[in-house]
């Protein structure tokens, strides 16, 4: 694969035809060179295995307020010359945006720690063998199981006509299994995403897919209403994926966000404490414009902090940008998953969500449906399995009825940290026959 100096170097000399065509542009590169592999299972065997080297080249140009960008994933001369003139030409065809703000200059930004040896030298026999250790649970149990694995082994690089050169090197790695009973009833789900190869550990996914498909089948009809739940971190995770994605500034200011006039107050349970920080959350250390990313707690101990804010509207408000984030994680809690049950007279287990939205952006309250796994709880203990539910509910009130955190953290996606958590007066809907 390109090392750093050769793609800092391609991004360089497509910079250089920029200011040849247009001396007066602004330009950004940004380059992303992957190794992919994958290997994909389904009725419990191996089905296709693959990979693919890529290199895909982003160019922005900026002509006063008039901007475009185009990507190429071609690096010959011709095709490099090509961009260049493509995107100088929209560019100079497009429309004024007042919100467009100049590329950045030079800045220091430290690299986080996201490339692991091991992991970018998982080949297929790795992969292969990998996938069988997961799939011996539910072959023991007759189960029927499918699930994908992706390895990547990749590089960034962003560079501008104002002097800004950043690299990331990085690997990363997603696996998921879903196994299934033979009568169609019983569905189980686990995944795993991560950048370090010690940490892809395939029996544990599998064996957790081959329990919960097993413990599901045959589930019983529960009456929809409010509960009591233990949200399982995939779960949880569904729900911070909505949170932090409204977690903006500008929003805010204008109204339109479910966090307006919030800032600073207790908004979610004090258990609750979300910070996003390069040196421990397996992220990347810049953004798309190439701002340095620095340690940022959102929420603390239930009370909202932060908020994100672009580099226009920091310059609208006189305040410092903050970048956009791409990795969360959640303090953990003391509670053990047992814990989390205890106390409960009848509540609901949730392994994950599916097929969720927005209904009411005002108050986070989202629609979505269980899956994989769903259980109803009695006096403090897992008994049945129970049919789907769709649910209807806001983020902002599950979370701030959240009374126990697992002290236990999972990793879904690799910029990820959740634990368990429980909740109350969560709204099941309405029934749904989904397995």
């Amino acid at each position: 694969m390109i090392t750093e100096p050769a793609i800092v170097a391609l991004c360089k000399s497509v910079l250089t035809l920029v200011k040849r065509v247009e001396p007066k542009a602004e330009a950004m590169v940004s380059a992303y060179a992957t190794h992919r592999a994958h290997t994909r299972f389904a009725r419990s065997e191996l089905t296709t295995s693959g990979e693919l080297d890529d290199l895909s080249l982003s160019l922005t140009v900026q002509l006063g307020l008039r901007s475009a960008a185009a990507t190429s994933n071609q690096t010959d001369a011709a095709s490099l010359r090509g961009l260049v003139e493509r995107t100088i030409g929209i560019a100079r065809l497009s429309p004024e945006q007042p919100e467009t703000m100049p590329v950045l200059g030079a800045t220091k930004v430290t690299k986080s720690a996201l490339r692991d040896d091991a992991m970018a030298k998982l080949d297929a026999k790795g992969r292969a063998d990998g996938i069988a250790q997961a799939l011996a649970p539910s072959r023991e149990k007759d189960l029927i199981t499918a699930g994908f694995l992706q390895v990547y082994d990749g590089l960034i690089a962003q560079v501008t006509s104002a002097g800004l050169t950043i690299t990331q090197p990085f690997t990363d790695a997603d696996f998921s299994v879903t196994a299934r009973t033979k009568d169609g009833t019983g569905s189980g789900w686990a995944a795993l995403g991560t950048r370090q190869r010690a940490q892809l550990d395939f029996a544990a996914v599998g064996r957790t897919a081959a329990q919960k498909a097993i413990a599901s089948a045959k589930p019983k009809t529960l009456e929809p209403g409010r509960y009591t739940v233990v949200l399982e971190p995939a779960a949880v995770g569904e729900l911070f994926e909505y949170f932090t994605g409204s977690l903006d500034r500008r929003a805010v200011d204008e109204g339109r966000s479910p966090f307006a006039g919030k800032l600073g107050q207790k908004l979610v349970s004090e258990l609750i404490t979300l910070k996003s920080d390069p040196k421990t959350t397996p992220m990347l250390p810049f953004d798309g414009d190439g701002l340095a990313l620095a340690p940022r707690t959102w929420v603390k101990a239930g009370v909202l902090e932060s908020l994100a804010v672009s580099r226009y509207w920091a310059k609208e408000k006189k305040v410092e940008p903050t970048g956009s984030y791409s990795g969360f994680e959640l303090a953990p809690g003391e509670s053990s998953r047992a814990q989390l049950l205890t106390g409960i007279k009848r509540g609901v287990l949730i392994t994950r969500f599916w097929y969720s939205n927005v209904v009411d952006p005002k108050t986070l309250a989202i629609t979505a449906l269980t899956r994989d796994g769903t259980f109803l709880i009695e006096d403090g203990v897992v008994t049945t399995p129970i049919k789907n539910f769709r649910i209807n509910q806001s983020v902002i009130d599950a979370l701030a009825m959240v009374d126990a955190v697992s002290s236990d953290r999972e990793s879904p996606a690799s910029a990820w940290k959740i634990p368990a958590m429980r909740t109350h007066e969560f709204l099941l809907a309405s029934q749904s026959e989904a397995i």
